[in-house]
């Protein structure tokens, strides 16, 4: 439905209106500097679009086409049908020690995406009653399988015409797991977009969405497998990481982890909720989802809710700052609209249904299982045994984070077979890591379910 606009956005010469079908997104605030030194904020849609349309013609209409027989086959929404897990990947790309995040924050960043997809995010009653009947739980977990580490001396910088891929190099940074059957997610510094020495903004982060994988044209092969997945500034990785950034708006921030959940979702098939219209009239511009109210642009890290850019004649709504696909402070993102939950659960049955097939054979995937197993799972007494197999347990090292984040266990005297004593701890899930102390090497993560 067509809607009358309230604040048109400028339009920027070089971008080309036909490009503004959503590709891939990054969250990015764009700094122009003018007579009174404003800024504005926009999307870096373009860079990847121009790219790829470029090197693959035709690269915009299979994305469209995946996204269109997503949308069809997004009949019902989740109502207590199957939960998919996805495996992930983390990569953690650092050249100065502080990039090199805990691991601890590695996990908290995985509790948020959990909690924010199963919608059992603290902050989900915030959601504004004129909305409260539009949300609900995706039903989509994650669980991961395996955190790998690469030092570099690369710097990782977006341009005008193209993405900082190389952090998934063997050269730069750190390969990609089999991307058909696992979720990526690479977590470096990403360095501001600058033109002839011109700062214009700092990028959080970037994800490449389902582009039809079986209809790509013959010959092509954009976008290339080994680099699908997601991209997140370390600085804006977990609610539980004290760093901060500026997002375009002249102060730094701290986040609450919705930076990778936003992400994620444009890796499932979502656009931004103002319909990507990066620089002309939002309100003419669809998302594609019929439960998120049209607006003209994104929220600019605000969190208004007097905020109403596009008027509808027939049901005229707020922005939804709460959306998880705005641009809004992190602080008031809780939801995904039912619209939004049936796209994205068709798109992982479709395009990304590797993720919840197991591989075929070895030659797939570098095997991610745990070479330690914890028993009963879930556990109801005071006591969860743990067994260890494969490698010799002399430097072996037992760390266990509560949903947290926090360390809350550390040993080194680890046996073959032993008891570990829950006594002290509650209800919930925890994390089991087991490395070796010496050499760093991570030996496998296990989660733990205590329910008595």
């Amino acid at each position: 439905m067509q809607r009358l606009c309230l604040n048109n956005y400028q339009k920027i010469g070089f971008m080309k209106k036909s490009l503004l079908i959503s590709a891939l997104t990054f969250m990015i605030s764009f700094g122009l500097y003018n007579s009174a030194d404003s800024q504005m904020m926009i999307c870096g849609d373009g860079i990847l679009k121009s790219q790829m349309e470029r090197n693959y013609p035709g690269y915009l209409d299979v994305v469209q086409k995946t996204f269109e027989e997503a949308r069809s086959r997004a009949i019902q929404p989740y109502r207590g049908q199957e939960i998919y897990t996805i495996p992930v990947v983390v990569h953690i790309v650092w050249k100065e020690e502080e990039e090199n995040l805990h691991d601890s924050i590695v996990f908290n960043q995985i509790e948020t995406l959990n909690e924010d997809f199963r919608r059992m995010n603290a902050d989900a009653d915030n959601i504004r009653t004129i909305f409260a009947d539009r949300v609900g739980d995706p039903g989509i977990e994650f669980e991961l399988v395996a955190l790998e580490r690469v030092q570099t001396n690369a710097e990782f910088t977006p341009t005008l015409t193209g993405l900082p891929d190389q952090v998934k190099d063997s050269i730069q940074g750190s390969v990609a797991w089999d991307t058909e059957h696992y979720m990526n997610i690479w977590v470096c510094k990403l360095q501001p977009l600058e033109v002839f020495g011109i700062p214009l903004g700092q990028v959080l982060g970037y994800a490449y969405p389902p582009a039809g994988l079986d209809n790509w044209p013959e010959g092509s092969s954009a976008p290339n497998p080994a680099f699908d997945g997601v991209v997140v500034d370390y600085r804006i990785f977990g609610r539980n990481n004290d760093l901060t950034i500026d997002p375009g708006i002249g102060e730094p921030v701290s986040g609450y982890g919705r930076t990778a959940t936003h992400e994620v979702g444009h890796y499932l098939g979502l656009r931004h909720i103002w319909g990507d219209a990066l620089f002309g009239d939002g309100c003419l511009e669809d998302d594609g989802v019929e439960d998120t109210p049209n607006q003209a642009s994104s929220s600019e890290w605000a969190c208004d809710t007097t905020r109403n850019t596009c008027i509808d004649p027939i049901e005229d709504l707020p922005d939804m700052i709460e959306n998880y696909m705005d641009y809004s402070d992190e602080r008031c993102m809780n939801s995904f609209t039912l619209g939004q939950i049936t796209i994205m659960r068709a798109v992982i049955e479709g395009p990304r249904r590797g993720l919840i097939e197991e591989p075929t054979s070895t030659e797939e995937i570098r095997t991610a299982s745990p070479k330690f197993r914890l028993f009963p799972n879930p556990v109801i007494s005071n006591e969860v045994n743990l067994a260890i197999g494969g490698s010799s347990h002399q430097h072996l090292r037992l760390q266990v984070f509560d949903s947290m984040g926090r360390l809350i266990m550390d040993r080194s005297d680890l046996a073959e077979m032993q008891s570990i004593d829950l006594a002290n701890q509650s209800r919930g899930m925890y994390l089991f890591r087991i490395s070796n102390r010496k050499t760093g090497e991570l030996i496998g993560v296990e989660k733990l379910m205590i329910q008595r």
